[in-house]
């Protein structure tokens, strides 16, 4: 049978017990199993089989879980309400394997799909991830409570985020490359259905970075908008150095989501108005690589994910996290790291007023060839100085 993952499993689930998270991938390679009976239209039998094993499977994990729960909650209320959620799932297995076998069974298995893709993400991301912390800080001889917190602290604030962006992507592209895989499989109207679908993912995607950027501004109002212009600014600079459209809808993303890893620090430090402390800073400096992580495996066409890591490295090595030099550095995030620094200076924050655009173009002019690449200053200066560029506020 062909196959599809509508819901591909990646290191961002893994809870830290080897056993568990094993079976968690089981029990996500069973859900994508369903998705292809509906995407292929196999036959009855093998989604009886699926239905079954998904069944037994379900409680066998379920029983691993909570012998592995009782060892460090046993009676607390964290336990029983995992315990009945799991019990409420495995009613809802069983509802629905009865209501397919009474009938066609099409219709109740895509309900079921999205249904148990949301399940399986809340649950394994916020619920599992937090029962297997507190399980491991207990390991270490904390109470209950000093592990709850130990718990909710290391997991920090950010696992609704991350579970609203990956369901916000799931949930669109579950529907359409299901409807997708359908078309192709049966041969009809294929090209025309091909180029509405792609058109109706390019939408979805686009409005997917659009809540990304905004769940970014929200956690630092200082910058509103700063996303945006320096999307503005670096797609001039790479149309100006010649660069095809795919590579500039590259770096349209990837500026746009540039920052994204800034969810991960405390907002009274992103709108701090002072100098910060070298914690401080060190925990702002955090930020590419928390931006990475969380894009790595979105599965971009483009080098979004590395355009957030290397954005603040120079061409010198002087920047980080990674102290990358000249061409270790992809073009990109050379292209986003000037007009990041450009929109930067040119705009307010809580610890200065804005330097102006003068200012701005000055200091890159400073840096050419030492922290910043040659011909993307060039140009960035080009467009301001010859082609009439502007930032739109």
């Amino acid at each position: 049978m062909s196959s599809i993952d509508i819901f591909p499993w990646n290191e961002n689930f893994n809870t830290g017990i080897p056993k568990i998270d094993e079976q968690h991938e089981r029990l996500v390679g069973l859900l994508n199993q369903l998705a292809s009976h509906v995407a292929f239209q196999s036959d009855i039998p093998t989604l009886e089989q699926i239905f079954d094993e998904l069944a037994d499977y379900a409680v066998y994990h379920f029983q691993t879980e909570e012998s592995i729960w009782c060892e460090s909650l046993s009676g607390d209320t964290l336990e029983v309400e995992h315990k009945r959620t799991h019990e409420s799932f495995v009613s809802m297995i069983q509802e629905k394997r009865s209501q397919i076998a009474a009938t066609d069974g099409e219709a109740i298995i895509e309900e079921l799909l999205a249904y148990l893709t949301r399940w399986l993400a809340t649950h394994i991301l916020e619920s599992d991830r937090y029962m297997a912390a507190v399980s491991l800080c207990r390991e270490t001889g904390l109470s209950l409570d000093e592990a709850k917190r130990c718990a909710a602290e290391r997991l920090g604030g950010n696992t609704k985020t991350l579970i609203n962006l990956i369901l916000s992507i799931y949930d669109s592209l579950s529907t359409n490359a299901l409807s997708l895989m359908r078309e192709l499989n049966m041969r009809k109207e294929r090209e025309e259905k091909i180029r509405k679908y792609a058109q109706q993912l390019e939408e979805v995607f686009m409005k997917v970075v659009g809540l990304a950027t905004t769940m970014s501004e929200m956690r630092d109002p200082y910058t509103v908008g700063h996303e945006r212009r320096v999307a503005e600014i670096a797609v001039a600079i790479g149309r100006e150095m010649g660069l095809d459209e795919s590579q500039l809808e590259g770096i349209r993303i990837g500026a746009s989501l540039h920052d994204l890893g800034k969810i991960s620090i405390p907002a009274e430090i992103l709108g701090k108005p002072g100098r910060l402390s070298d914690i401080e800073y060190s925990m702002i400096k955090s930020h590419p690589v928390s931006g990475y992580n969380i894009l790595k495996d979105v599965g971009f066409p483009w080098p979004v994910d590395k355009i957030a890591l290397q954005h603040h490295e120079r061409m010198d090595g002087s920047g980080y996290p990674s102290g990358l030099k000249g061409d270790e550095i992809l073009l990109e995030a050379r292209i986003v790291a000037v007009a990041d620094v450009v929109e930067a200076m040119h705009s307010h924050r809580p610890y200065r007023p804005g330097l102006g655009i003068a200012a701005a173009l000055e200091e890159i002019r400073r840096g050419r060839g030492v922290a910043f690449d040659p011909a993307v200053v060039d140009s960035c200066l080009s467009i301001f100085n010859e082609k009439g560029f502007n930032l739109k506020e």
